[in-house]
């Protein structure tokens, strides 16, 4: 178990610049980019019109958007830390003490897909958390030039603060399990042809579209890139974020969660979590017999 959290730990260290010193790059741009507007007097209030009205509600929604941002930030960081990770050990036998480590290649590959699972989310959640923060003093700040701007109370965006932070641990989790399967696939292709895993991900697929519609006749785009848009639409997340968006009320933790829980096609998410054990012991096997 210790060389397991060693491992986990190395990942952390080898990789924290896209994990750990760019979010907190980002959010020294959106300070300073939210900031200076007042400082140098480019923020008006006729860029409101003659009533400016603050309210809870816009403050859950700037959360909410800021919570879909980061995961974007998430999935794209993932993806390329998977095309590479699975590989990068390889290039230099002798990086770090971590090589001499008595573990076998499916505990190494698997402490990679748990860093990204785990440490790496905990560190963009806690970015989120940020941002939800700073879109209440964004509204104090507001409120502080233009009286007419009512910044929500404290006590509202507190409750509404910790609500949508919950959600969006579910929400994060959700979202890490759907895609599993492609952040095993590409971690798997970079164990056969390192940072080529990259366009390959995309490639092999279309290549596979293309000869399903050449040779097959099937639904419009074939079964294949239908089951791949299926995957890639996160349509059930997007029909709960909708639901909460589009009420007048504060946003329900339990309706939302449920939400979220409910539309998953949980068959589908088990099958995602089947192909990825699958490519992870199969590329664990490849990586035992190829690398000396």
């Amino acid at each position: 178990m210790k060389s397991f959290v060693a491992l986990v730990k190395r990942e952390y260290l080898e990789h924290r610049g896209a994990f750990l010193y760019g979010p907190l790059l980002i959010i020294g741009l959106l300070v300073a980019g939210t900031v200076m507007p007042f400082l140098v007097g480019r923020f008006r209030a006729d860029y409101f019109g003659d009533q400016i009205e603050g309210t809870l509600k816009f403050y859950e929604v700037a959360f909410i958007a800021a919570i879909g941002g980061w995961t974007v930030y998430l999935i794209i960081t993932l993806f390329f830390y998977y095309a590479d990770a699975f590989s990068a050990d390889k290039r230099n036998n002798a990086m770090l003490f971590w090589k001499s480590m008595p573990v076998s290649d499916l505990k190494i590959l698997s402490s990679k897909m748990t860093a990204g699972l785990t440490v790496f989310p905990a560190l963009v959640f806690a970015a989120m958390l940020f941002s939800g923060a700073w879109a209440y003093v964004m509204a104090l700040m507001v409120h502080a030039q233009f009286p007419l701007f009512a910044a929500p109370d404290f006590l509202a965006a507190f409750n509404s603060f910790w609500r949508l932070g919950l959600v969006a641990i579910v929400f994060l989790a959700l979202v890490l399990l759907w895609i599993a399967p492609l952040l095993a696939w590409v971690g798997a292709l970079s164990t056969v042809v390192g940072r080529w895993a990259m366009p390959l991900a995309a490639l092999i697929p279309a290549i596979l579209v293309l000869l399903e519609n050449v040779f097959f006749k099937g639904p419009d785009g074939g079964v294949i890139f239908n089951y791949l848009r299926y995957r890639a639409d996160f349509a059930w997340a997007s029909n709960a974020v909708r639901n909460q968006i589009l009420t007048l009320g504060p946003v329900d933790m339990v309706r939302f969660t449920a939400d979220l829980l409910s539309h998953v096609n949980w068959v589908q998410m088990v099958a995602g979590w089947a192909f990825a054990v699958v490519v992870i012991v199969l590329a664990s096997e490849y990586r035992r017999r190829t690398l000396d």
